[in-house]
């Protein structure tokens, strides 16, 4: 009698966490797949050109301050007036979304060929580069959008099939850099947002059509502006440490940064597939309820979860990195350090979505108390370390690392405050 109603508890937790299960799954499977092709990618490709892709690449962050914040304001309202059970107005903000990042979306391209035409660089690599990122831009942009607008259960078992379709194109793809190393690098970066594009559009959960309204235009921008001002602010931060090494070191230190990084980067995704799941679901129920105390709740169970997770693929990464990189990818040895302590980096920034609530809320003193001050500890330490250390791209991973520690005290206090604020 015991047994069998163990089996039907454990089918209910099942049934009750398939979703988050699969996605979160899925999303690590494809931070695992994106690890490993990029380590794949820098056994064919010279550190002197990792590091020129890696610094064209910037313009991808740079570029976020055209979305206008309407991204960050539909991430909000969408499921919040979801929660409100209000539709037809949820269906209407996406198409005004929609038809602005579209149009936007097409000026980039257009300005990316005017460039690609006129700018007097005589390096294929360089034009052919600023190029692609153009294109990778533009299909960036709707891929936001589209993104913003899963925000359901059942939406989220669609995005996992199609993140499992995403990694299966990562893998296949290599064989592009393969043959063609940086050309093929290149093309290969198109490819993939090609494709995951594709597959959200054919399945996107919200099908409407180009609409406009200003009062709704307006609105998202009012509520956007602020939230992208402060993502903005820390998107840009976290690329300090490669504008510090480009400034005070080399391109080459510059690509062999960038190929330590995909360790941080791994936990990076693991988090943001956690943060794109829990925030939509925590605004969702916020919406509903209006108990700040129950969002407290979530945060302190996400965070031990995570914490607890990650903590075996951190133990054991630490101790494999420098013998799989010495053994396979010699031109890189020099990043075995650096990618231990990035490991150890992304595995507390991974702990920390749970400071989504403070977004969920719309507390704004406490989103830009938290924002600008990792924001901060990310610029300065990682100057301090790569100014003061010899060996600069240990010095710029010494940097991340303190800030990333820091922040996960820093994030946990910061929802405390906020979530037994009654004001």
């Amino acid at each position: 009698m015991t047994s069998l109603y163990s089996v039907k508890h454990v089918n209910r937790l099942i049934l009750a966490y398939k979703t988050p299960i699969l996605y979160s799954g899925s999303s690590m499977l494809k931070g695992l797949a994106s690890m490993m092709t990029g380590i794949i990618i820098a056994k064919y490709i010279f550190p002197n050109d990792l590091g020129l892709w890696a610094v064209i690449s910037l313009a991808s962050t740079y570029s976020l301050f055209l979305q206008g914040g309407l991204i960050n304001g539909l991430n909000l309202e969408l499921p919040y007036a979801y929660g409100r059970s209000e539709d037809g107005y949820a269906k209407k903000m996406a198409g005004v979304v929609q038809t602005f990042l579209v149009s936007i979306a097409i000026l980039i391209l257009m300005a990316g060929f005017v460039c690609f035409l006129a700018l007097p660089y005589n390096d294929p690599k360089i034009k052919h580069g600023i190029l692609a990122i153009s294109l990778i831009i533009a299909l960036s942009f709707y891929q936001n959008y589209l993104l913003s607008t899963f925000r359901s259960k059942h939406s989220f078992l669609k995005l996992s099939v199609i993140q499992i379709v995403d990694i299966c194109t990562s893998i296949f793809s290599l064989l592009l850099v393969v043959y063609f190393a940086y050309s093929g690098m290149i093309v290969r970066s198109i490819v993939i947002p090609f494709v995951s594009v594709l597959q959200l559009h054919i399945f996107r959960p919200i099908k409407v059509g180009f609409l406009w309204d200003k009062m709704i235009f307006l609105k998202l921008l009012k509520t956007g502006i602020p939230i992208f001002a402060l993502a903005y602010l820390e998107a840009t931060a976290l690329t300090s440490d490669k504008v510090w090494l480009t400034k005070f070191s080399t391109i080459s230190n510059v690509g062999l940064y960038t190929f330590s990084l995909y360790a941080l980067n791994l936990f990076m995704t693991f988090a943001t597939s956690v943060a794109n799941y829990i925030y939509p679901r925590m605004t969702f129920e916020y919406g509903k309820t209006g108990s700040k105390m129950q969002l407290w709740k979530q945060v302190k169970k996400i965070t031990f979860v995570l914490a607890s997770l990650q903590l075996p693929f951190v133990i054991i990464g630490f101790f494999i990195i420098p013998i799989a990189i010495n053994r396979f990818f010699p031109n890189y040895s020099l990043s075995a350090a650096v990618m231990q302590l990035l490991i150890i980096a992304g595995y507390f920034k991974g702990c920390v979505v749970g400071v989504n609530a403070v977004w969920s809320m719309k507390s704004w003193k406490h989103m830009i108390l938290y924002q600008t001050s990792y924001a901060g500890m990310l610029v300065m330490f990682s100057f301090v370390g790569v100014y003061f250390f010899d060996n600069k791209i240990i010095g710029a991973a010494s940097g991340i690392l303190l800030a990333n520690s820091l922040n996960l005290f820093w994030g946990m206090y910061i929802t405390y405050l906020a979530t037994h604020s009654y004001k």
